[in-house]
C-alpha cells in the first residue's frame, strides 16, 4: 500500500481529471467489527508500476480469507512510479511520503509497521505469514469511530473513542486517515496499459499527521477511555459515497500498530 518493474513512456498525453465516482467492482465494502485484533497492510504503489495490480490482488484474496474485517488494506501511492505523468492520476500525499522514506521500487508492503523501516519492507510473497502471526496477537484496544459528514459543506468531523481490553503501560499514538475506494484511472498492468483500472482503498492523506497524536502515555486500565477529534472538508475530487476513515493504534516504542477500525464517512 516493485523489486522488478517497468515504465511506460507515453507521448502527447492530453491531461484528463480522475473520475471518482462510484462504480461496481467484485469486492465488498470493509465493514470492522470489534472484540479481534486487527490487523493494517499499507501496499506501497504507483499508477506507473507494471507489478503493482498484480501484487495488489495478491493481498486482496489474502484479505477475503482471512476476514474483511479483521484484515485491512491501505494503498499507498509513494515513489518514482508514483509520480503522476499526463492522465495518469496524482495521489502522491506528503504523509505517503514520509512513510515510504528512502525507498526505491514498488510495489512495497508493511504489516503493522513491523517492516516498516528502510531496507526492511516486504516483498508480495512475504506478506502472510507476518499477517497471520499479528492476528494471533491479543487485543489491546477496542476502536469506535463516529463520523459526522455534512453534505453542503462538505465538513467531517470524526470522533474516535478507544477502550483498553486490559491494563497495560506505554507510549501511543493514533493516526487518522481518509481512504477513498473504486477510483478509476489509468494504470500499468501485466496486460499493458489499463485506461479504466479501479483503484482500491486509496490513501488521501491523515487528518492529524503522519505520525497521528499521542492518546495514552504512562499506565493504563481497562476501565479508560480516551478520545480524539478530527475535523475535514472534504476536497472536491473525491466522492464521500466512497469514502472511510480508517484509523489506527500504535505503540511509539516500537511503531508497532496494535487494532486498526474502519468506518464509512456517511
Amino acid at each position: 500500500m516493485k523489486k522488478i518493474f517497468s515504465i511506460f513512456t507515453l507521448a502527447a498525453l492530453l491531461l484528463v481529471a480522475v473520475s471518482c465516482d462510484k462504480i461496481d467492482n467484485p469486492h465488498k465494502p470493509f465493514t470492522p467489527t470489534g472484540g479481534n485484533k486487527t490487523v493494517l497492510i499499507k501496499d506501497f504503489t504507483g499508477a506507473r508500476c507494471v507489478n503493482c495490480p498484480d501484487a495488489a490482488e495478491t493481498v486482496h484474496e489474502l484479505q477475503h480469507r482471512l476476514g474483511e474485517d479483521r484484515v485491512f488494506i491501505m494503498s499507498v501511492h509513494a515513489g518514482y512510479l508514483a509520480q503522476p505523468m499526463g492522465q495518469f492520476p496524482d495521489f502522491l500525499t506528503e504523509e505517503g511520503t514520509e512513510w515510504y522514506g528512502n525507498n526505491d521500487s514498488n510495489p512495497l508492503f508493511a504489516v503493522d509497521h513491523v517492516a516498516l523501516t528502510e531496507g526492511n519492507t516486504l516483498n508480495v510473497d512475504q506478506v502472510d505469514t507476518p499477517v497471520s502471526d499479528a492476528l494471533a496477537e491479543p487485543q489491546q484496544f477496542d476502536i469506535i469511530i463516529d463520523n459526522t459528514y455534512d453534505e453542503a459543506t462538505r465538513r467531517l468531523n470524526v470522533e474516535n473513542r478507544f477502550t483498553p481490553t486490559g491494563d497495560g503501560v506505554g507510549e501511543y499514538y493514533a493516526t487518522v486517515c481518509l481512504i477513498e475506494d473504486s477510483i478509476v484511472g489509468w494504470q500499468t498492468t501485466s496486460s499493458g496499459l489499463d485506461r479504466e483500472y479501479v483503484f482500491r482503498n486509496v490513501f488521501r492523506g491523515t487528518l492529524n499527521g503522519a505520525d497521528g497524536k499521542l492518546i495514552s502515555n504512562g499506565s493504563y486500565y481497562v476501565d479508560d477511555s480516551f478520545t480524539t477529534i478530527c475535523s475535514i472538508e472534504l476536497d472536491s475530487i473525491c466522492n464521500p459515497d466512497q469514502c472511510y476513515i480508517l484509523t489506527y493504534i500504535y505503540d511509539h516504542q516500537d511503531g508497532k500498530i496494535v487494532q486498526t477500525a474502519m468506518e464509512k464517512i456517511k
